[in-house]
């Protein structure tokens, strides 16, 4: 009984408290509605749906990422290579400082979804991911590499094939005038030998 009237006082006091503050700051509450709990229906998910659209909104994201990085290297490359005496410096700026800040909120908003977003399944995904980035970007560069250096070899073998048929050209005619020169000696000597 003590219990219960406690608690009926405890509600009587909050009840005041609620309305001094309805008064002092003229709201009306809504009344409160019971809480309805809703019966959950189980839905089937296909886990490699999931993950499959989970890869391509990332490869979306990453592809905006990389038009947007390319959009500032063209912007930097042409500020630093051609000259516009119309260019308006501060409009320049501007969007320059905004695709860099949509850059770093791409990759803020990549890096979300990747560590917040992808289901526990996929694991680590944002340190596999960049990770894997760092491999392929290895291979990349290796890659690059030789195909400079194929096309250096083939210039040089270019090179070396104009080169040789110089060097070719002038073995002819260096062979052409000596034959020449020799075959004239000979009639001369021929026409000498005769008179």
């Amino acid at each position: 009984m003590e219990v219960k009237k406690t608690v009926d006082e405890i509600v009587s006091d909050a009840k005041q408290v609620r309305s001094f503050w309805q008064k002092l700051f003229g709201t009306d509450p809504a009344p409160s509605k019971p809480v309805e709990k809703k019966k959950e229906k189980f839905v089937a998910v296909d886990e490699t749906q999931v993950m499959a659209d989970i890869v391509s909104q990332l490869t979306e994201l990453f592809r905006l990422e990389e038009q947007l990085a390319t959009h500032i290297r063209k912007a930097e490359e042409k500020s630093r290579n051609v000259y516009d005496p119309d260019a308006n410096l501060m409009e320049a700026a501007l969007q320059r400082v905004m695709a860099q800040q949509k850059m770093a909120e791409l990759i803020v908003t990549v890096r979300e979804t990747m560590v917040y977003q992808s289901p526990p399944e996929m694991g680590a995904l944002y340190s596999k991911v960049f990770e894997m980035r760092e491999i392929i970007g290895q291979e990349q560069e290796q890659a690059r590499l030789k195909q400079e250096a194929q096309q250096r070899y083939k210039q040089w073998q270019r090179q070396e094939a104009k080169r040789n048929l110089r060097a070719k050209s002038a073995y002819l005619i260096v062979t052409s005038i000596f034959l020449l020169y020799l075959w004239a000696w000979l009639l001369l000597l021929n026409r000498w030998g005769k008179t």
